[in-house]
C-alpha cells in the first residue's frame, strides 16, 4: 500500500508540473498560438489556461491506464473511479487508494477472525 501511495504521488505531482511546462515552453515558443486576429484590426487572445487543462486531460489518460493496470492486479473493478479520473485525477488517485485500503482492512479482519 505504501508503494502505491508514493508511486502516484511522484506521478500526480510531475502530472501537475509538467502540463504547465509543456505550456508555458509552448507559448514561448509561439507566443501568438492563442491569438486571433480579425479583419477589422481587433484581436482576441486566449488565455493559457485552454492549453494547461488540455495537456492535464492527456496526462489523466496515462493516469487511467496506470490505474487500471494496478486495478486489475489488486482484482478491482470500477469503472467510476476510471472515469473520475479522467476529470480530476487526484479525486480519482484518492478514491483508488482508498477503495484497496478498506479492501485490504476487510481481508485482514476477516482472516483474523477465522
Amino acid at each position: 500500500m505504501k508503494n502505491l501511495i508514493k508511486k502516484y504521488a511522484i506521478l500526480l505531482i510531475i502530472g501537475i508540473v509538467l502540463s504547465h511546462l509543456i505550456t508555458a515552453i509552448i507559448l514561448t515558443i509561439w507566443p501568438n498560438l492563442l491569438t486571433t486576429e480579425y479583419p477589422d484590426g481587433h484581436t482576441l487572445k486566449l488565455g493559457s489556461d485552454y492549453l494547461t487543462v488540455a495537456f492535464e486531460y492527456s496526462i489523466n489518460i496515462v493516469f487511467i491506464i496506470l490505474i487500471a493496470k494496478d486495478m486489475k492486479r489488486e482484482n478491482l473493478k470500477s469503472i467510476p473511479i476510471l472515469i473520475l479520473t479522467f476529470f480530476y485525477s487526484l479525486l480519482g488517485v484518492i478514491f483508488f487508494l482508498v477503495i484497496i485500503a478498506t479492501k485490504k482492512i476487510n481481508l485482514i479482519k476477516t482472516n483474523s477472525y477465522e
